[in-house]
């Protein structure tokens, strides 16, 4: 078990706390921190054999399917690297994205407060995240948790924006999965949701 007792976290969420892996350099350790809340009377079955980690399941069945088809859009994606129990409850390890600062990469949503009053600048990072989009659909890989936290700029990727978060399809019967209407359907709701962050209609 890796001991995190007096660790500071390098980032808290809404859902995690992140840390340094102790032994590996280039991953995280992130630790879930949110309580499940369940929405239905009888618990669904991923709800009762994973608990709180199922959208871990659904994170590492895509990866592992952008895997088995070996598509190169896998690179827009932060590498799984397994699970881990810690002091402060199970782990999922990613790979650690950085900025050019060393430090974790920036997040899409940091980028838009910086470019608040440069609609220019908002432009351009739209269309840079258009480009993500349109990878994403390339390779057939789901992102069923799009917000601009998930999103972050990283030097491993040559400064492309990557996914860190929200692999999968949250719903019971994933048509995305089978329907490439459906999975085009997805991807189209995500660019209309994702433009309205931007606010490209502001001056």
């Amino acid at each position: 078990m890796i001991d995190l007792s007096g660790v500071t976290p390098l980032r808290e969420s809404r859902n995690y706390m992140i840390f340094q892996h102790p032994e590996i350099e280039g991953a995280l350790l992130k630790v879930r921190t949110d309580e499940p809340v369940r929405k239905y009377l009888l618990p669904r079955y991923a709800e009762w054999r994973y608990g709180n980690l199922r959208q871990w399941n659904r994170e590492a069945n895509e990866y592992l399917a952008a895997l088995n088809r070996q598509c190169p859009e896998i690179e827009r994606l932060a590498v799984f690297m397994g699970y881990a129990p810690t002091s402060l409850g199970p782990a999922i390890v990613v790979e650690k994205l950085t900025g050019p600062d060393g430090e974790l990469a920036p997040t899409l949503r940091s980028e838009l407060a910086a470019l608040k009053k440069d609609r220019a600048g908002r432009q351009r990072l739209y269309d840079e995240f258009m480009e993500l989009l349109n990878d994403l659909e390339r390779g057939q890989i789901i992102v069923g948790d799009m917000w601009a936290e998930n999103v972050v700029r990283a030097q491993e990727r040559g400064g492309k924006l990557a996914i860190i978060d929200g692999l999968g399809e949250r719903v019971m019967f994933p048509l995305t999965l089978f329907s490439n209407w459906a999975f085009r359907r997805s991807i189209e709701r995500r660019r209309e949701r994702m433009t309205k962050v931007f606010r490209l209609e502001s001056p």
